[in-house]
């Protein structure tokens, strides 16, 4: 095979592990705002002072928590892809070196 050919597969993986990193990167941050809102919104919850308040305040808990299922979903995919690229383009930089 080419080394170009071979030097462009790596560009792509390189490119496509760096988006993935950042993909993770926006998602983590993302998971943190949301625990830090669970937290606010369970401390919240022992003030409120109505019924319809607390019901309010659970149920954005409520959708904070699937939230953060979704996105921890989300990472556990994102990791082995970059496992898998990161294993890809560690076979073409070898194929480079040949």
């Amino acid at each position: 095979m080419a080394i170009s050919f071979t030097r462009s597969i790596i560009a792509r993986l390189e490119k496509e592990i760096a988006d993935i990193e950042a993909f993770v990167r926006e998602q983590r941050t993302k998971r943190e705002k949301s625990l830090a809102k669970i937290s606010q919104l369970q401390r919240d919850q022992k003030a409120s002072q109505s019924a319809s308040d607390l019901s309010s305040k659970i149920s954005r808990e409520i959708k904070l928590k699937k939230d953060i299922e979704r996105i921890n979903a989300l990472l556990t995919q994102s990791s082995k892809q970059l496992k898998e690229k990161q294993a890809l383009l560690a076979q073409q930089r070898l194929k480079v070196n040949e």
